[in-house]
């Protein structure tokens, strides 16, 4: 404050603007206009994690998805924004996985999700005139089904409380959908052990909109971990293929047992993908005899040393195991994670 030919000037940086009393008119308009512009803003907040999907494809069906000179899977990442990367194949395995990510964003559908919809369109547009697919029972890997990994931490989000959030994604999408034992987790997942796998089988209208619905889910819960989209792959988690014993050999034996005939379709597996695995974890020999067709039931032989026929023998029965629980309604141990 200065004095000069009896004037007082006032430097009005030094007291400060006058607060309105709670309840005033001005108060209660500045709230209001708070409140609207909250609800005007985007109701999709932008996370500054990546939106990540992980597809397992039989190794047979990359081809479709690449195109001739990789042209087709080009136009998808033009079209989509989105970057695409098929992970490297485990050696003698069928299986590869395919790696979409992009940038999250205030969009209501994210570039990531865009992609995943065009491949999944691709796969199951060839799935639909494999005849011979058609035949394999309801509930396995049959014609017109889709499976994601996903981190172990989404798991349980996926499932909800007492599985209420599967339950209504089947509901609202007509699809079965199914989060597999971690026993039936394929090789090709092996870079993150606590993964899982998302199965969805129905008519393709049908697996498209699950997937759909499935993917806004994974978006709004990432998974806890990072997940690289140039994986490396722990080799070590994957048991060498145990070397063979002669049928000759004293130390040969073999063994026999009785599955009914709607288990064979999923025990073998798309491409004999999941009796290759068992074949490769045991080092055993595995035959399935009897014709499709009006019986009921069909035989499996084993052959090896021992232990190879009791590790067969052990993984056959956790198959049957859950798929048993499955038909029966039963939640399986460690599905909420």
């Amino acid at each position: 404050m200065a004095q000069a030919g009896g004037e007082i000037t006032v430097n009005p940086k030094t007291i400060p603007e006058p607060q309105p009393v709670l309840g005033s008119s001005a108060a209660n308009k500045r709230r209001r206009e708070a409140e609207e512009s909250e609800e005007s803003a985007p109701k999709r907040i932008a996370k500054a994690q990546d939106v990540i999907f992980r597809i397992v494809v039989p190794s047979k069906q990359i081809g479709k998805v690449i195109g001739k000179e990789g042209h087709r899977i080009q136009k998808i990442r033009e079209d989509s924004k989105a970057t695409i990367k098929i992970a490297d194949a485990i050696a003698r395995h069928e299986e590869r996985v395919i790696i979409i990510s992009s940038k999250d964003s205030e969009s209501a559908v994210s570039d990531a999700e865009n992609a995943l919809q065009q491949i999944a369109t691709l796969i199951l547009k060839e799935d639909e005139s494999n005849v011979e697919a058609l035949k394999v029972g309801a509930g396995h890997v049959a014609a017109n089904t889709i499976r994601l990994l996903i981190a172990g931490s989404q798991a349980g989000s996926l499932i909800g409380m007492s599985g209420q959030n599967i339950v209504k994604l089947r509901d609202s999408s007509g699809a079965s959908i199914t989060i597999l034992a971690p026993n039936q987790l394929p090789l090709c997942a092996s870079a993150y052990e606590s993964d899982r796998v998302v199965q969805i089988s129905g008519d393709v209208p049908v697996v498209l909109k699950a997937l759909e619905e499935i993917g806004v889910q994974l978006r709004e819960n990432p998974p806890h971990q990072v997940i690289s989209i140039n994986p490396t792959y722990n080799y070590t988690a994957v048991r060498p293929p145990q070397p063979s014993v002669d049928p000759t050999s004293a130390e040969y034996v073999t063994l026999e047992m009785v599955i009914s005939e709607t288990l064979v379709g999923g025990l073998i597996g798309r491409c004999g993908s999941n009796i290759s695995r068992i074949r490769n974890e045991s080092g055993a020999t595995i035959k399935v005899y009897g014709g499709k067709g009006a019986q009921k039931y069909r035989h499996i032989q084993f052959g090896g040393s021992a232990q190879q026929v009791a590790l067969a023998k052990q993984r056959v029965d956790e198959y049957i195991y859950s798929q048993l629980m499955q038909q029966a309604g039963v939640q399986q141990p460690g599905l909420h994670v």
